[in-house]
């Protein structure tokens, strides 16, 4: 028997200001069930005891997070929740900032006047390379985690066969890496004597080329401050040479943990083909 005092979907929806779509929506994820189900007719009702839950659910909403977020807040004993929600609100607005710097950049692209900070671009010559590597399909919100891992892996195979570190490791791009194209990348560590190929790994010569470059500290290899030192070194390589044939590239041979704000983490790189020289 239904209790008189329980609010039908549409009453509970209308007191809340949440839709009756939004209403089954957190149902079925387990944010707001109701307080009673029909179970000849599949009616939902809702006690008025749930209003400043509806109405919190709401509210959060309206600051956009997500519903895993809205869930891990409400999943937290009340005196917690207000920590968790400025935990989520400060990765929101960090993503915000990012955003922002991220649409004036494009918006200079569109204007065709985006700002470039003062670079220190640098050429060089590289030697051939034998190279261990592994090659995944990743998105952006993966990258970080994935070289850090690869890298690792590729550490450990090396200590363990008892070859030699013999260059920087680096990461190649050989597609677009963003939140809809996923590369493939190439995360590589160059070494020195003999070393068998084991789970994903695989072994490579990287050709001697040459590359123009520019030290990046944390501050500028951040996204999307990284873009304009791509678009810098493409337009050195176009300046020296034909860019490629080998994709851009970025490079660590710098402490990245240990490095103060003003000292460089990284850097990146831009293949490309000496012009002939005139006859």
């Amino acid at each position: 028997m239904t209790d008189p005092a329980r609010l039908t979907i549409r009453a509970f929806a209308d007191a809340s200001r949440l839709s009756v779509k939004a209403l089954r929506l957190y149902d079925d994820l387990g944010l707001l069930p109701p307080a009673q189900v029909d179970r000849h007719n599949g009616y939902r009702y809702y006690s008025p005891a749930q209003l400043p839950q509806a109405q919190l659910i709401g509210l959060l909403r309206q600051l956009d997070l997500s519903l895993k977020d809205i869930q891990d807040v409400l999943d937290a004993p009340p005196p917690r929740r207000p920590e968790r929600l400025r935990e989520h609100w400060a990765r929101a607005k960090a993503e915000h900032a990012r955003r922002d710097a991220l649409a004036r950049y494009v918006q200079h692209k569109l204007q065709g006047d985006a700002p470039m900070p003062e670079f220190e671009l640098q050429t060089r010559q590289v030697p051939a390379q034998h190279l261990a590597t592994l090659t995944w399909h990743v998105l952006v919100q993966n990258l970080p985690r994935t070289i850090q891992d690869s890298f690792r892996q590729l550490h450990a195979l090396i200590r363990e066969q008892g070859a030699t570190f013999a260059g920087p490791p680096l990461v190649i791009y050989h597609g677009e890496v963003n939140a809809d194209s996923d590369g493939p990348i190439e995360v590589c560590q160059p070494y020195s004597g003999p070393l068998t190929p084991g789970g994903d790994v695989t072994l490579r010569v990287e050709p001697a080329h040459h590359e123009a470059f520019v030290a990046l500290t944390r501050e500028h290899f951040a996204f999307p401050a990284i873009l304009s030192a791509y678009d810098a070194t493409r337009e050195a390589a176009q300046a020296h040479g034909t860019p490629g044939p080998l994709p851009c590239r970025e490079v660590y041979p710098y402490d990245w943990d240990a490095a103060a704000p003003d000292e460089p983490v990284g850097e990146v790189a831009w293949p490309y083909t000496p012009e002939a020289p005139q006859k």
